[in-house]
């Protein structure tokens, strides 16, 4: 028979100015007792409910640790008898075999358990995909059965810089945008991260810096680090990336380059304004410092567009990059970089050193799809089916989470609201797991780390029908939240250290 733990044999005190989740601090201070012999195989844990007391946390946030070891394989939930530590070593193999996770870089992240899929009845509102009803699928399957008649797309590989029949639909349809492009300045990328590793590895070497909004997209910087770069955020205010803290930046640090995302902004949604737009450029080009402009949202405006920054440089300091998988599909997998013809002498053997080169046959259906006009007529309606959901989104949450302050986007899927105080993101990015609902925490999007009190809403990802039943979940997760917050009066117990 199983003997039950007490508290006093892996003590915990949460730290909610850690970088971490306390979630994941408690999973770790488990995983360490177990593993120290602390905690005997065998061993009962406390139920959830009695520990998440005792430390004066949330339910769902012990749940949730627990989770994170099951998925290691040191626990096993058992109906009735509640969570047994069943391995100290999750890593111990045959002979010979090897413990992989003990490899891992510093820059290799697990799936979180608390990801669940779409089979599961959660809503989401935390991932960036667009909901199927969103994609012109009608369109994409004549473009992609006129596609397989051609027997090069089925037969050969395309060319390092992409498709000429993509690139030359994308000079076309760039030039809507106010960039001008030829072929050669094109470059296709297997998607827009693919982009930003090719860029990393292109332009960064170890101990260069580059300079980023914050919060911004962790896709960004985590590829920067990843070559080596030390990523300094910039604050923004409401119109985005702040110019008088990226002029004082890039006179202290000298990046090898700036990062921003001007239109749309993820996670914030935010919109540069023209003036803005125009000081940023004089202010990079006075210093000499390329910009990166991910203008991967930058066709989902509910009024009137903005000129690129791409469109605003006269001094060729741009690389402006875009991605069919927001605006399209993301099976796509396609997105594209255009920058000067001397930047692509460097980004071109970069990207045959990753894959050689992108499927050809997916360049092609996108080709297709852009010379038969299919994107120009998909894009007034899509606009209008994203505006109306952001319009269902707002009033869900006036409704049924008036405790959040967020200010409407004018394009773009995402929506940032500011948490009430004193509850923080990964709190509220638990409990809402719990009652059915994905959001994503702002702590995520921090190039700097630190903890956050914003929430990254996507309104194109549930089922329209969906958002308001999301909105009620949410809200009940957030008031569970602040009654914890309120309750929690009663001093914590110490703990021995694990």
């Amino acid at each position: 028979m199983a003997s039950t733990a007490t508290l006093a044999d892996f003590g915990f005190r949460p730290d909610p100015a850690a970088t971490q989740a306390i979630y994941l601090q408690l999973a770790s201070a488990l995983s360490d007792a177990i593993r120290a012999g602390n905690i005997p195989v065998g061993t009962q844990l406390p139920s959830e409910r009695l520990y998440a007391q005792q430390l004066g946390v949330s339910r769902t946030t012990v749940t949730a640790a627990y989770q994170e070891l099951m998925t290691t394989g040191m626990v096993r939930g058992h109906v009735g008898r509640g969570t047994v530590v069943i391995s100290d070593d999750p890593d111990r193999a045959p002979a010979g075999a090897i413990a992989w996770s003990r490899l891992a870089s510093r820059f290799a992240r697990p799936i979180q358990s608390g990801h669940l899929s779409a089979a599961s009845g959660l809503i989401s509102f935390g991932n960036g995909w667009l909901h199927a009803s969103l994609i012109p699928s009608a369109a994409l399957v004549a473009s992609a059965e006129k596609a397989i008649e051609d027997s090069y797309v089925l037969t050969k590989a395309a060319p390092i810089l992409g498709l000429p029949a993509l690139r030359e639909a994308l000079v076309e349809t760039l030039r809507a945008s106010g960039v001008k492009a030829t072929p050669d300045e094109i470059l296709i990328t297997s998607g827009a991260q693919q982009g930003l590793q090719v860029m990393a590895r292109a332009f960064i070497s170890p101990g260069d810096t580059v300079v980023c909004e914050s919060p911004t997209w962790h896709g960004a910087f985590r590829a920067f680090r990843a070559a080596g770069a030390e990523v300094v955020g910039v604050a923004m205010d409401h119109e985005g990336v702040d110019p008088d803290a990226l002029e004082d930046a890039l006179a202290r640090l000298r990046p090898k380059f700036v990062y921003l995302m001007p239109t749309f902004q993820c996670p914030t949604g935010r919109l540069m304004g023209l003036e803005r737009r125009r000081r940023v450029i004089e202010i990079c080009t006075r210093f000499r410092t390329p910009i990166i402009e991910s203008h991967v949202y930058g066709d989902m405006a509910f009024g009137e567009p903005l000129p690129t920054l791409k469109s605003l440089d006269s001094a060729g300091i741009v690389i402006h990059q875009g991605s069919a998988s927001k605006t399209i599909s993301a099976a796509l997998r396609l997105g594209w970089l255009v920058a000067p013809r001397a930047a692509m002498d460097l980004l071109g053997p970069v990207k045959a050193s990753l894959d050689l080169s992108t499927p050809a046959l997916t360049q092609a259906v996108l080709a297709l799809f852009l010379r038969s006009g299919a994107y120009a007529r998909h894009l007034p309606q899509f606009r209008k089916q994203l505006q109306k959901r952001r319009d269902a989104l707002m009033a869900a949450l006036a409704s049924h989470c008036p405790e959040l302050r967020c200010v409407a986007p004018k394009g773009g899927i995402y929506l940032w609201a500011l948490l009430p105080r004193p509850v923080l993101a990964h709190e509220l990015e638990a409990a809402a797991a719990t009652e059915g609902v994905s959001i994503r925490g702002g702590d995520a999007f921090l190039p700097d780390g630190g903890t956050s009190s914003h929430i990254r809403l996507c309104y194109a990802a549930p089922a329209l029908d969906d958002i308001t039943v999301g909105a009620e979940r949410l809200g009940k997760a957030l008031r569970a939240v602040l009654k914890r917050h309120r309750d929690a009066t009663e001093p914590v117990s110490a703990f021995a250290s694990v």
